[in-house]
């Protein structure tokens, strides 16, 4: 099964580079790995292109099954070993920045306590990975907003737990942190960084219009270390503010928030047959009111 991870882990990430640094194996013995297992196959499973790779309709075929036997066999295998008292049960969870780096944190830990015998495993990954890691069944909850692309393919259940707005942040020392109001046009005259998702985000007037993007990066985490005493000003959830805090980074006077945003857990029903799953839900749900997470308005810039 290992060459089918590995050939599974090259297609989600359309490079054999990346994909051998994130298996932390050598480019050359990825390679040789791919090229024995279509071997076996007698067929291509990638096409090779400038960008690196993508696969052939023989590699989709392979993908389509073997994103549904992994996560299968490895199900299987926890159960038994926990059976056997050899090994803790598992959580597979994925969640967006605001979700695993605000919200749950403190969640898991209680959880930790009152269940010594559950690995709560987490991954903070982009909308596409979730809805592919959920669909494939990779994930037993999902954290995060409710694309179109979930009810158009899968029948989940979504739970509400908490609403966002969007906000502009900058370092505590930016002229803009101090202004009483903050127009349009001054948020169009400075530099942005976007922290790993669309440019276009932005609250309400702000969205889709054109902006002169300094820095792009892949994680919230990157993002705002790098904030930290630039001119740059960024979109993020109203969720983040209180975290912000801590590292001197405010909210602006903007006063257009754009729409409210639903947050909470996806999971198909058949993930509550798992009491740890229940369990980590009924907690999530129990811990929410006291969140206070922000919705519509500005805390006071101090």
């Amino acid at each position: 099964m290992r060459e089918l991870r590995q050939f599974v882990e090259v297609a989600n990430q359309r490079s054999i580079s990346r994909a051998a640094k994130k298996l932390n194996i050598s480019q050359p013995a990825l390679s040789r790995a791919i090229r024995q297992l279509e071997d076996s196959y007698g067929v291509p499973l990638f096409n090779r292109t400038g960008a690196g790779v993508e696969l052939s309709v023989y590699g989709s075929a392979l993908y389509s099954r073997a994103v549904r036997i992994l996560p299968a066999l490895d199900e299987a295998k926890e159960e038994i070993e926990h059976l056997q008292g050899r090994a803790k049960a598992v959580i597979r969870i994925a969640t967006g920045d605001l979700w695993g780096l605000v919200i749950l944190p403190g969640i898991i830990r209680a959880f930790s306590r009152t269940h010594p015998g559950v690995v709560v495993h987490v991954e903070i990954a982009d909308d596409g990975t979730r809805f592919e890691g959920m669909r494939h069944g990779v994930y037993d909850l999902v954290f995060g907003t409710l694309s179109y692309k979930y009810e158009a393919v899968m029948q989940v259940e979504f739970e509400t737990l908490a609403r966002q707005a969007t906000y502009i942040y900058c370092d505590k020392d930016h002229h803009m942190a101090k202004a009483a109001t903050v127009t349009l046009d001054d948020l169009l005259r400075q530099r942005w960084i976007s922290p790993g998702y669309g440019d276009e985000e932005g609250p309400g007037q702000l969205e889709r219009q054109t902006r002169d993007f300094a820095v792009r990066v892949d994680s919230m985490l990157q993002a705002l270390l790098i904030m930290q005493g630039s001119p740059l000003v960024m979109a993020a959830s109203s969720g983040f503010a209180k975290l912000f805090d801590r590292f001197g980074i405010r909210p602006v006077m903007f006063a257009d928030h754009g729409r409210v945003q639903e947050s909470g857990a996806i999971y198909f029903p058949r993930a509550l047959e798992k009491s740890p799953v229940r369990d980590f839900l009924r907690l999530v749900r129990g811990s929410m009111p006291l969140l206070e997470l922000p919705e519509f308005s500005l805390p006071e810039n101090a």
